[in-house]
């Protein structure tokens, strides 16, 4: 019989209490605000580490439709780390002097962000992801086990959800991966470097199957046509159709948001200061109303200041 017992909800103390979701655009953290939740999208994963083999071909990309977060603290999260170049000769040595300067987690995920508390995302079913090396038995049984879920007919429904429940949430410990970058020098260029993941400390969202399934979708694409079109369809699932599998949150539950300067924070002020009346749950009244903005305005944090000050 499982143990129902709940342990108390205690804080962490080698990482942060919060959990972080960077957009590299305003209108991405406006929409996250005036619609009070943020909505899953398909990411490409590399697979090719899992060595994942179906007829013969082996299946190097993936799509999960998800929501991605962090729990980096925040004297951490404005450190600076010497980037490894996949080529080396791709850049001048003034380039590389200027490229390693800015190599901060919003430098590569955006320089918005909303943090609600790690609290909230427990009870949202988000959990931290299961870094794996290429080389373990964990990677090969994994891979074996997949082998057996696509050859062996009649499998129970309840087998194949919680094999690729498991595949939502594994990422390699290490890989490349690409980021374009704008010199001073006017010169844009997508420079691919070798990442160790783990740093950026991942807790994912992923719609609960059952309710991808009643909408017609599915929690993993692997077909490479259907991949090559992500981009649409991503861009459907901003409709109202799709809200039963959204990430909901009460305005209560932001710990902060940040903006990457005072320009910034006067447009997210503007942006506070507009969200409908009927957005605030259990405010009754103008008065309360207004209070809650404005505490939501007093939870703005300008990343220029944070990366000066902490």
């Amino acid at each position: 019989m499982r143990n129902t017992t709940v342990a108390p909800y205690n804080d962490y103390v080698q990482s942060a209490n919060a959990l972080f979701h960077f957009v590299n655009r305003p209108d991405y953290l406006k929409s996250i605000l005036k619609d009070r939740a943020l909505k899953p999208r398909y990411c490409e994963e590399d697979v090719g580490y899992l060595n994942l083999q179906v007829e013969n071909s082996t299946f190097r990309k993936i799509a999960v439709l998800q929501k991605c977060f962090c729990d980096i603290p925040f004297h951490k999260l404005m450190g600076t780390f010497k980037p490894q170049l996949v080529d080396d000769n791709s850049l001048d040595d003034k380039e590389k002097q200027e490229f390693a300067g800015k190599n901060t987690h919003p430098d590569y995920y955006g320089k918005y962000a909303i943090a609600l508390s790690k609290k909230w995302g427990e009870d949202h079913n988000l959990l931290p992801i299961h870094y794996i090396t290429d080389n373990s038995f964990v990677s090969e049984n994994f891979s074996k086990v997949f082998s057996n879920l696509i050859n062996v007919e009649n499998l129970s429904d309840d087998y194949a959800e919680c094999v690729f429940n498991r595949l939502a949430f594994m990422k390699p410990l290490r890989g490349t991966m690409s980021r374009s970058f704008e010199f001073s020098t006017g010169r844009t260029l997508s420079v691919e470097l070798y990442k160790n993941f783990h740093d950026e400390r991942e807790w994912r969202y992923v719609p609960d199957p059952k309710a991808v399934h009643a909408l017609g979708s599915e929690t993993i694409i692997a077909n490479p046509r259907i991949l090559a079109n992500l981009n649409s369809i991503n861009k459907a699932l901003s409709d109202e159709k799709y809200e039963s599998i959204w990430l909901k949150y009460d305005y209560n539950e932001i710990r902060y948001i940040l903006v990457p300067d005072s320009t910034a924070r006067l447009d997210i002020i503007e942006t506070i200061l507009n969200i409908p009346s009927n957005k605030f749950k259990n405010s009754d009244g103008p008065e309360q109303i207004q209070r809650a903005k404005h505490i939501l305005i007093s939870k703005i944090l300008v990343l220029d200041e944070i990366g000066r000050d902490w």
